[in-house]
């Protein structure tokens, strides 16, 4: 958790799910898969394949993060901007109340995709962090793999084209299936980690995943990388996998890459998680930059560019108090950007201990209406106190 959402802040007891990781029915033909909370997102991820699946939702940390822990945050990742966030994939949940009564949402014995049945329960408890009740069991909704994929990088003068490319892509009916950014800084740190992988220069660079059918994708990638290369000062395209998994590596190198940037620092994961208004991308990061640069903080920027989600990876020296002290005021102002550009102070790690504080100036007076369904639920504070909701 990158939020210190599963810490006793208060003491207490911490309960852990890392042996309730079976999974409990793969439905093919109902598209659906029933998993007790522990299970890893890899491993599920393994199991569906045989079969012809997978579940969208697909965070970078998918090798170590449990699909309760997913529910609990919402989580997502690149994917999201054309399967969406892990809430779309909980179709219902057995819930350990804090009285120790037992429900099942999402209807008791339903296996149906659907349902407008009384209040949505699911949903209130997906992103709760763990604060409404206790997911013992998860009912989710699966999808079939696509056959194929294939992969366009742009690199870009400016950060404002590459918004202006993923509009025309919009404009031409293409949702791809992921468009991951890599800013200037994140760029030359992967030029230095990996300089075989021949990233391009630029202010920015794009990575387009298109997938679908064999003939699509082999029509489709093509129709891109025309419609960015008239944007774009560098363009190319894998289609083979072993092409893709070279220009993903840009990507899922980032965090080694981030850390021999600046080998004498550490990253924190603070202010990490903003994510913004598509159009305000390129305003986000050049403040961002101005902010980071006059406090004197090493920064790298990268994001899920498809739905928003803009990262920063900040490096600073631990045992230099003055440098903690500046990184901790970055990552507030960090943090109030975001809200002050119509964005959310997180896009998918969640709000746990680290973020409760700015929940009233995203959420206004609808954060008293949280508070109130807390206390129904949880009246005597003992599910997660001190997350989410503020003293």
């Amino acid at each position: 958790g990158q939020t210190g959402g599963a810490v006793a802040a208060r003491g207490g007891i911490v309960i852990s799910f890392a042996r309730m990781r079976r999974i409990v029915e793969i439905d093919r033909p109902n598209l659906q898969a029933v998993v007790e909370p522990g299970l890893v997102f890899a491993d599920l991820q393994l199991a569906l394949a045989d079969r012809g699946l997978f579940f969208p939702p697909d965070p970078g940390s998918g090798r170590a993060c449990t699909l309760g822990g997913m529910v609990a945050n919402n989580a997502s990742g690149p994917h999201a901007v054309r399967w969406g966030t892990t809430s779309a994939y909980v179709l219902g949940a057995e819930v350990v109340l804090a009285d120790g009564s037992v429900i099942v949402t999402g209807g008791e014995h339903s296996k149906a995709l659907k349902s407008s049945s009384g209040i949505d329960l699911t949903k209130l408890f997906v992103g709760s962090e763990g604060t409404l009740g206790v997911l013992t069991r998860l009912r989710l909704r699966v999808q079939p793999k696509p056959a194929a994929r294939a992969v366009c990088l742009a690199a870009y003068a400016s950060v404002d084209d590459t918004v202006l490319s993923l509009d025309d892509l919009f404009a031409a009916g293409i949702l791809p299936s992921t468009a991951e950014l890599l800013d200037r800084s994140a760029v030359e740190a992967i030029q230095r980690y990996r300089p075989e992988l021949d990233l391009p220069d630029g202010e920015a660079v794009l990575l387009i995943e298109v997938e679908g059918t064999p003939d699509y994708v082999a029509s489709a990638v093509r129709y891109v990388d025309g419609i960015v290369g008239k944007r774009a000062a560098r363009t190319r395209f894998a289609e083979t996998e072993a092409e893709i998994q070279q220009l993903w590596a840009a990507r899922s190198g980032m965090a080694a890459a981030a850390a021999l940037a600046h080998p004498d620092k550490h990253r924190i994961f603070a202010g990490e998680d903003l994510a913004v208004p598509l159009s305000e991308i390129p305003h986000t990061i050049r403040s961002a930059r101005e902010i980071a640069a006059g406090l004197g903080i090493a920064v790298i920027f990268y994001g899920h560019f498809g739905d928003g989600n803009v990262h920063s990876a900040i490096l600073i020296d631990p045992a230099n108090g003055d440098e903690v002290r500046r990184a901790d005021e970055l990552a507030d102002r960090l943090h109030r950007l975001a809200v002050a550009v119509g964005g959310t102070v997180t896009g998918e790690h969640g709000t746990g201990a680290v973020r409760q504080q700015y929940m009233r100036l995203e959420h206004g007076a609808a954060l008293d209406v949280m508070r109130r369904v807390k206390d129904v639920l949880d009246p005597g504070g003992i599910l997660n106190p001190g997350k989410i909701y503020g003293t």
